[in-house]
């Protein structure tokens, strides 16, 4: 029972978490707290959150559903973030020059378009968490996050490179670098066990 309430509590937990670090840390200020917020914010980060819910999950059906959850919390947390430090304020239409309003319109629809990615990725990483643990063929499944940080970041560094901070730069720079070890350590640990797994066989 405590390990079915751990499974459901700490994938929420983290979402909720990540959610709202990101914008707290982004108005925070300060080169490590930008830093921090950059990462927190990435898609990566998102997928990260998503597969290890499946790879905590008991079932394939759970492994989604708890990805997908996990980072709807996620979301609904950045934006309420968000709304709270005064993101989605606009001037009344009836008193322009009177008193801001919340953007209710605004605010909706990012939490619909996001619930929608987070769906697609949830579903994607959920199922990969789970299979990365309980498959035959774990590879392919385990490199997903790290993959995903490797081609985020260099989309980055090359599309942004001339506007975005030294910081950034920095911190995108550091991020594929561990992205690229975490692959070649991954595949490895997989070499390792498939040797042992035939010696085993053999034995």
């Amino acid at each position: 029972m405590r390990s079915s309430f751990s499974t459901l509590l700490i994938p929420l937990a983290g979402g909720l978490l990540v959610g709202i670090s990101g914008p707290v840390l982004e108005k925070a200020g300060g080169p490590v707290a930008h830093a921090a917020s950059v990462i927190l914010v990435a898609g990566w980060t998102y997928a990260l959150l998503g597969f290890s819910s499946g790879l905590l999950a008991k079932t394939k059906v759970q492994a989604v559903t708890l990805s997908i959850v996990s980072l709807w919390v996620t979301v609904s947390a950045y934006y309420l973030t968000k709304a709270t430090q005064g993101d989605f304020t606009q001037s009344s239409y009836e008193e322009p020059a009177g008193p801001t309003v919340f953007a209710w319109s605004d605010f909706l629809s990012m939490l619909a378009v996001w619930f929608f990615f987070a769906l697609l990725l949830g579903s994607l990483c959920g199922i990969a968490g789970y299979f990365a643990r309980t498959g035959h063929y774990r590879l392919p499944f385990r490199i997903l996050v790290p993959a995903v940080a490797l081609v985020e970041t260099s989309m980055r560094l090359s599309a942004e490179a001339d506007v975005q901070e030294a910081l950034v730069g920095a911190t995108w720079s550091v991020t594929r670098i561990l992205a690229v070890a975490a692959i070649l350590l991954l595949v490895g640990v997989s070499a390792l066990e498939a040797r042992k797994q035939r010696s085993a066989e053999r034995a």
